[in-house]
């Protein structure tokens, strides 16, 4: 029970910076077409971002590939999101490890 504590306290310490980052990096762009594709592009970048980190804790079999398409649709849009691709990417990793130690245990026995 007390482990969750100090994780709860980093995923709300991410999503400050996460939009803290996102709300400074806001640029004049001109056109209005092209400010309401910037717009959807960052949104879909910062729904990435709180994928990959909420995977990383929980279901990472779920919210990785979430974060991944996320991340692709901001990159379709001009936004770049590495960070929420390179995210989903360790939690599909984790857990496909996790569930071969799984396995392999549950093999053994």
């Amino acid at each position: 029970m007390l482990i969750l504590v100090p994780i709860a306290l980093a995923v709300v310490i991410v999503l400050v910076v996460v939009s803290a980052v996102n709300k400074s990096r806001r640029s004049d762009l001109g056109s209005a077409a092209l400010l309401q594709s910037y717009a959807q592009g960052m949104n879909h970048r910062s729904t990435a971002t709180i994928f990959g980190v909420l995977g990383i804790f929980v279901l990472g079999i779920v919210f990785g590939p979430l974060a991944i398409v996320q991340a692709s649709k901001a990159e379709a849009l001009g936004v770049k999101a590495t960070a929420g691709k390179v995210l989903g990417w360790i939690c599909v990793g984790v857990t496909a490890l996790w569930l071969i130690f799984i396995v392999a245990a549950l093999a053994s026995r």
